[in-house]
């Protein structure tokens, strides 16, 4: 029995250093494997866009003055929009109050350009404002 485990042994390492010299050949041949992150890697594209500011309208939707800027705004929304997005503050409306507190409106209407991360970029003055002074102030306050 001790003959026939030896001999078993022998095939095994004789078949062992037969098919590594094929084996190696192989894997030499193969082309290399991407490694997985550049598999996933992106070519390089123009980068995203930053986000667009947003103009906040302070208003009471019952107040004339507040209803001709919504006019305004709404008439001219094919200029600025590319540029901002719009975000009303009411009145009216409970959690819109912390809003006029934080950026201390007492006036209407009112009209405040805030970056992305909230921060004021351009305060207009209370009042009426003109199209052509809020595309100005957008693109002055946002370097667009």
């Amino acid at each position: 029995m001790k003959k026939t485990a030896k001999s078993v042994v022998r095939i095994v390492l004789f078949a062992a250093l037969v098919t590594a010299p094929v084996v190696l050949a192989a894997e030499k041949a193969a082309p290399p494997k991407a490694a997985p992150q550049a598999a996933k890697a992106q070519p390089t594209a123009v980068p995203a866009p930053a986000p667009k500011p947003t103009l906040i309208f302070f208003l009471n939707p019952a107040g004339r003055p507040c209803q001709m800027q919504d006019q305004i705004l709404a008439e001219s929304k094919a200029q600025w929009e590319p540029l901002a997005t719009l975000r009303y503050v009411r009145t009216d409306t409970a959690a819109d109050q912390d809003v006029f507190y934080k950026y201390g409106v007492r006036s209407l209407p009112n009209l405040i350009l805030v970056g992305p991360d909230g921060k004021e970029l351009k305060r207009y003055s209370p009042g009426i404002q003109s199209a052509d002074s809020v595309l100005s102030g957008i693109r002055a306050g946002s370097g667009r």
